[in-house]
């Protein structure tokens, strides 16, 4: 008996030692490789996942430097750096933009490659998701590391461009060289076109990328591309508002009324006709803190939380009263969202 029970546990140990202990919601590189059907639905949702820290950094990176906000005195936390023009290279958040780009190219480079010869339309619309996601960052790198458009573009310098990640997790992985201005704006546009042709149209579930998606940033690349109000590039001013014309004729989206726009931060995002493509951030998926570091933290204080440090500028409120603030849409904004 006590022979027949070893063998018994013998066995048991030995199925036990096929069980899959990779963690939830992971996969091996190995296992990809092997059984790629298995992982296209996680590889996008991962690509996704990582706009979630990349937007934070991108908010502040951006809107901190613009003449929208002001802030009351001076504060210790690296993003200062752009709200006074004193940038340097160990900026901690400026760091985070950086390396949170290239994870996401780098996971929608790896989806096109493995699955980019699929005729599969669901694969396809895939594949088109990860197209948009990476033309997408190529866009806000540029634009956060590289000279407007407009000046010089064959001289001066972009970003790195990559398409691949290395073969070997192993490998050491270093980027290129940096393409020029105008080699970035290719690649982004290149990608966004093969967007276009692969996604479907989508209304209602903006947090995904879809034809609409595509066309309306192509729209605002053409129109960056353009150049300046009064010296206009005709020829891309034409193909912006080519592309936010196939976005407004779509049917898909339209501007909220004064009513709606004035409770615009309630709405979710399936809920607002404005909305093309969001990056969705969840308070489940956040500490209880984030009141205090989340996207909106530095603009009020909700509950005993956040830091109500920054104001509307003067610049932004004299824009306002241009129109006696009957206009509930500032001059600047209005023709971004009618056209972009």
């Amino acid at each position: 008996m006590n022979k027949i029970l070893m063998l018994l546990v013998s066995s048991c140990l030995l199925v036990a030692c096929n069980i899959d202990r990779e963690p939830k919601g992971s996969m091996s590189s190995q296992r990809i490789l092997e059984h790629p059907e298995e992982a296209i639905d996680g590889m996008t949702h991962g690509m996704y996942a990582q706009l979630k820290t990349w937007s934070d950094v991108m908010h502040r990176c951006g809107e901190y430097a613009g003449d929208n906000i002001m802030i009351r005195g001076a504060s210790t936390d690296a993003f200062f750096e752009f709200i006074s023009f004193n940038r340097t290279p160990q900026n901690y958040r400026l760091q985070a933009f950086w390396d949170n780009s290239y994870k996401a190219i780098i996971q929608a480079s790896n989806i096109i490659e493995l699955y980019g010869t699929s005729t599969d339309e669901e694969v396809k619309a895939h594949v088109g998701e990860a197209y948009f996601v990476r033309g997408f960052l190529y866009f806000y790198l540029v634009r956060a590391y590289g000279r407007p458009y407009y000046q010089d573009p064959e001289k001066n310098l972009g970003v790195p461009i990559i398409k691949s990640a290395p073969k070997d997790v192993f490998d050491k992985f270093t980027l290129p060289d940096r393409a020029t201005v105008a080699e970035t704006y290719a690649q982004a546009i290149e990608d966004l076109k093969q967007a276009e042709t692969l996604l479907p149209e989508r209304s209602g579930t903006p947090f995904y990328a879809s034809k609409g998606a595509a066309q309306a940033l192509l729209s605002r690349l053409y129109l960056y591309m353009s150049g300046t109000y009064e010296q206009p590039n005709t020829q891309y001013a034409q193909l912006a508002s080519e592309y936010a014309t196939k976005v407004i004729s779509s049917g898909k989206y339209s501007l909220l009324n004064r009513e709606d726009f004035m409770k615009y931060n309630q709405l979710l995002p399936e809920s607002n006709k404005e909305s093309i493509f969001v990056v969705r951030r969840l308070a489940s998926e956040y500490s209880g803190y984030d009141h205090y570091y989340g996207v909106g933290g530095m603009y009020a204080n909700i509950g005993g939380m956040g830091w109500g440090e920054m104001y509307a500028s003067a610049k932004y409120l004299a824009l306002l009263d241009e129109t006696g603030r009957n206009d509930f849409r500032p001059t600047s904004t209005r023709i971004v969202d009618a056209r972009a």
